[in-house]
């Protein structure tokens, strides 16, 4: 494969990595990456595929702090062709709105165009979409989720790490309780103020932007502190979220998943409330009984443990059986 990896990112030294295009906004390409382990050999091969998280705003399809280690090693253990993908971040005009068609457009090319790409870029390789694994973690999650509720015959198994998968939880709308921990430990003198953030809003919303690093954190953690981050972030332009933005919702109408998925959340995380991910089990047992479904609670862990080799450890061995299981079968 004349492929190279992407320089000085150790996490995926063991890849080929390269990105393509997979549609245009203002002038802006929007794009997805492919990883493919270094020795595989040409042949049929399953997929995973990963949608990054970053508070809706920030990170992208190769922000390898919060890629996670557990993906890259499934797909080296079992020959998996990944596929990463960046979107619009936040905020946008549309709020929420946006990054939805832009995963659509994703998940179309992703079967149109990337089969034919793969074929000149890696040669003798091919994707087996019936053996397909849909990752998201943290708004990652949230997206997995969406993708999987409408397109749920055509993923063998979901895998959701600390899923936002409740928009309307209190704390996106009004924010932390009082005296509940601070967002993902932020202290106010580590966060803009208010009107600093708002300002940040309006200049951002003016760019298209699909990749974003650590600075934009403190801004999103400032408008959930106080309360104006679904106002000001997820809805816009009389975009408001509706049944077809919220996963519970659309499970509550009857809306299917696909019959193999795995949650990991932690009992303290500081900004997506296990109550969500509790609240996700609890109507998937109620409505979608016939799932096979696995939740594992990592006890007295935050946001993003899973990045920690020691704090990923106890849970590693179980709950990868469970989704290789899932996804190969």
């Amino acid at each position: 494969m004349s492929l190279t990896a992407t320089p000085g990112e150790p996490a995926f030294a063991q890849f080929e990595v390269f990105e393509e295009k997979y549609k245009t906004v203002s002038s802006h390409d929007i794009k997805a990456a492919v990883l493919i382990p270094r020795d595989l050999k040409p042949g049929l091969h399953p997929v995973i595929v990963n949608i990054h998280g970053g508070f809706f705003a920030t990170g992208h399809s190769l922000f390898a702090p919060w890629f996670n280690p557990w993906q890259l090693k499934l797909a080296i253990d079992h020959g998996a062709i990944l596929v990463s993908a960046d979107y619009r971040l936040l905020p946008t005009p549309n709020g929420i709105a946006d990054q939805i068609e832009d995963l659509e457009d994703f998940w179309r090319w992703s079967r149109t165009e990337l089969p034919a790409l793969l074929q000149r870029r890696a040669p003798g390789h091919s994707l087996d979409f019936d053996h397909l694994l849909l990752v998201g973690g943290s708004a990652g999650g949230y997206y997995a989720a969406q993708v999987a509720l409408s397109h749920p015959n055509e993923i063998a198994a979901l895998a959701l790490t600390y899923p936002a998968v409740d928009l309307k939880d209190s704390v996106f709308v009004d924010g932390p309780a009082p005296r509940a921990p601070a967002i993902l430990g932020f202290t106010e003198k580590d966060i803009p103020s208010l009107s600093e953030s708002l300002v940040w809003v309006e200049e951002s919303r003016k760019v298209v932007a699909s990749k974003g690093g650590f600075d934009i954190t403190p801004y999103c953690v400032s408008l959930t502190q106080y309360g104006r981050f679904t106002d000001e972030v997820l809805e816009h332009n009389g975009v408001k979220l509706s049944t077809a933005e919220l996963p519970l919702e659309r499970i509550k109408a009857g809306e299917k998943l696909p019959k193999n998925v795995w949650i990991i959340h932690g009992d303290a995380d500081s900004v997506v409330y296990l109550r969500q991910s509790q609240s996700f089990v609890d109507l998937v047992k109620e409505k979608l009984p016939e799932t096979n479904l696995r939740f594992d609670i990592a006890l007295g862990e935050d946001h993003a443990f899973d990045m920690e080799a020691a704090k990923w450890e106890p849970y590693a061995v179980a709950a990868m059986k469970f989704v290789a299981d899932a996804w190969l079968v």
